[in-house]
């Protein structure tokens, strides 16, 4: 309860703490033995309490032992165009470049034509070399406000956005850029990349709860059959 090395005053207000804890704790349960309604069933609600700890904890051993965790890109695939519909957009999202660089004329006029090109190699090397601060993550999406987050206010208007476009902006000492690798507005279906952590997710759900009711069904026909119960019409 105490760390060693706990200075004895610091000791003593740790244990007077955890006492006073102690003794509230204790009066609010003796508090509550005094009181309890008629029509509870202390008993029942001790044995239902038990009864799901146990499913809880059994379900959770059958699933640690037994679920198969291994999806395929395919079979990701597969969900994203049979539910893709439910992925909706809630804001829009953005795969971009930024660059914020000192304002010297040189590095502005190399970084604008590099970003202008169609082959970005040249323009995440001289990115990446003279930002102060710089985003090249090309698989990246993230949300038009974090996006807003990391530039000048208004320098990327959310209504004239398009994919391929270039953005500047100057701000004091600073220049910055922004190009415009993918856009998706609200509304829209996301790309696959952008939800492939969800569709993992739902999948293994899934396959959880299916791993649950068969063995649910499976130990239901074992008890017909072994006559663990019988149902009277």
């Amino acid at each position: 309860m105490i760390i060693p090395g706990t200075s004895p005053t610091d000791s003593a207000a740790i244990v007077d703490g955890f006492v006073q804890n102690w003794i509230r704790e204790n009066l609010m349960i003796v508090e509550a033995e005094k009181n309890i309604a008629a029509d509870i069933n202390l008993n029942k609600l001790v044995d239902d309490y038990r009864s799901s700890l146990l499913v809880y904890n059994f379900e959770k051993r059958l699933v640690d032992k037994n679920l198969d965790t291994i999806i395929s890109n395919a079979e990701q695939k597969v969900y994203y165009e049979e539910n893709k519909n439910q992925y909706l957009l809630s804001h829009p999202i953005v795969r971009c470049i930024i660059s914020k660089i000192p304002a010297r004329q040189q590095e502005m006029r190399a970084i604008r034509t590099a970003l202008n090109k169609s082959d970005l190699t040249e323009a995440m090397f001289l990115v990446k070399e003279k930002s102060v601060y710089h985003h090249i993550d090309l698989e990246k999406w993230m949300s038009f406000e974090d996006l807003r987050s990391l530039i000048p206010v208004d320098m990327v208007p959310q209504g004239s956005i398009k994919s391929g476009k270039v953005y500047e902006k100057n701000e004091g000492e600073f220049y910055f850029f922004v190009k415009i690798i993918g856009f998706y507005d609200e509304k829209q279906i996301p790309p696959f990349e952008y939800i492939k952590s969800k569709i993992t997710k739902t999948i293994l759900s899934q396959r959880k709860n299916n791993l649950l009711k068969q063995y649910r069904a499976k130990l239901y026909e074992n008890g017909i059959t072994n006559g663990d119960f019988e149902i009277f019409e």
